[in-house]
């Protein structure tokens, strides 16, 4: 059954991933470092919530120990595959363990931090029944929405569409601001934008459905039935939006 997101060891979890992203948009020098911490912080929380609130498992000093409570969580979730706690003991003990103890200039690249936030939130989603990172980004818009300046046109680009002369990285920063159902709300965008372009729904789909494996930066909310950025896409977002280029 899946979790009610009103819950509040949820909710607490939802707020720290939130913290983290807001940190990873900051321009802070080690903000990875900070942004992996709070991640395998929201990890250990959600191990927690699970055992407590889900499998109503009575927890001792023993669970104290991180050891002991991630082995306890990996035999109630035995359907997730051991290449993913090999993943996240990675991160904890080779990554983790030394930016919070010893080394404080020590960072971590983005993609490696998105994957490392995606693993965690692949089992947050196996444990509770949710979409952890859907619920995320949410809050996270509302967030900057809730700052973003009253005289903001809406739906009004980042960075200037003509700045761009790849039209995949056009429909990536109008998924990015829109998350549209159809190709008419990204022509929209285009035309409010002042910029040319048009697409008929093929070519539209033949963009944002074409990317594979690790380079994937679309999916397709079947709840919402709207098109999104995942982890990869908003990764190269910001690179946009910064004017960085792709590596």
């Amino acid at each position: 059954m899946a979790e009610q997101r009103t819950s509040p060891w949820l909710r607490g979890i939802v707020d720290t991933l939130v913290g983290a992203s807001l940190i990873r948009e900051s321009t802070i020098p080690t903000k990875n470092r900070l942004v992996v911490i709070l991640v395998d912080t929201a990890f250990e929380t959600a191990c927690r919530a699970y055992l407590k609130h889900r499998k109503r498992i009575k927890m001792d000093k023993n669970h104290e120990r991180r050891a002991t409570l991630v082995k306890t969580v990996r035999s109630n979730l035995a359907a997730i595959d051991q290449e993913v706690w090999n993943t996240i003991d990675y991160y904890y003990s080779d990554i983790r363990c030394d930016f919070y103890h010893e080394s404080a200039g020590k960072t971590l690249s983005d993609v490696d931090l998105l994957d490392y936030q995606e693993t965690v939130e692949f089992v947050i989603d196996q444990a509770f029944g949710v979409q952890i990172g859907q619920m995320v980004r949410a809050e996270f818009k509302a967030q900057r929405e809730q700052q973003a300046s009253p005289t903001s046109t809406e739906n009004s680009p980042t960075v200037p569409l003509h700045q761009l002369s790849d039209k995949r990285d056009k429909v990536l920063l109008a998924v990015g601001e829109l998350n549209p159902s159809s190709s008419n709300e990204v022509n929209e965008y285009f035309r409010r934008a002042g910029d040319g372009l048009r697409l008929k729904a093929k070519e539209f789909r033949a963009i944002v459905a074409a990317n594979s494996g690790t380079k994937k930066f679309y999916f397709y909310d079947r709840d919402l039935k709207r098109w999104e950025l995942s982890g990869l896409g908003r990764f190269r977002f910001d690179q946009l939006v910064k004017g960085e280029p792709d590596d």
